[in-house]
């Protein structure tokens, strides 16, 4: 077996990470995808030997594309147990959740849904901005990375799960959106706490 990893992610992230692994194993080969396409062409007829690793990458993996791996694929959710989906933050900030943290899970057919292997979780200020709760989800979920790639880098056999469950409602794209359209008439208290939640992504409707 010729074991490689694929890195499906952000172009701004992409050297950090591919750095990270290759420190652990040199010899490994380490590719990057920065989208489905380029995952495809990274994959191409060598899934059986290909381990995937999803870090803060909004695409959804196919189902042809998750059949064709031999190692357990895996995901870096940038959110708790309880926020599954796209945009967790914005929700958590919603609810004023009183913790935040991140999840890494197998990635199968179902989105955010497989069986989890890494969960850190920590208190949260009541007024935590939305910079400040992005900027820390991503400094944990870069912990979560290095857990994930320590492991990977030279172990082609899947991680221990650990006895947690995903919760809560699944957050879509078109959630998302719904959650930030404000009218235009909202209080200017209500207006501050979407733009607290949405921030540039807030929209007033008629």
């Amino acid at each position: 077996m010729s074991y490689r990893i694929v890195i499906l992610t952000k172009q701004v992230e992409a050297p950090f990470l591919l750095q990270f692994i290759r420190k652990e194993n040199p010899s490994l080969e380490v590719l990057i995808a920065l989208n489905e396409n380029e995952l495809r062409r990274a994959i191409a007829t060598k899934g059986a030997d290909t381990r995937l690793i999803s870090f803060n990458s909004h695409t959804i993996i196919p189902a042809d594309i998750l059949d064709s791996l031999g190692p357990v694929p895996y995901n870096i959710h940038p959110g708790p147990l309880n926020y599954p989906g796209t945009y967790p933050v914005a929700f958590a900030l919603k609810d004023r959740a009183n913790y935040y943290g991140v999840t890494a899970h197998e990635i199968i057919e179902k989105v955010d849904a497989g069986p989890i292997v890494y969960v850190e979780q920590v208190p949260i200020a009541a007024d935590i901005c939305l910079e400040q709760l992005t900027d820390l989800a991503f400094t944990m979920a870069v912990t979560a990375f290095s857990f994930i790639a320590q492991h990977c880098a030279v172990n082609t056999g899947a991680i221990p799960h650990l006895d947690y469950r995903w919760s809560g409602t699944k957050s879509t794209h078109e959630s998302y959106k719904q959650l930030c359209q404000m009218p235009a008439n909202a209080s200017t208290k209500d207006q501050e706490q979407m733009r607290r939640i949405c921030g540039k992504d807030l929209v007033l409707t008629q």
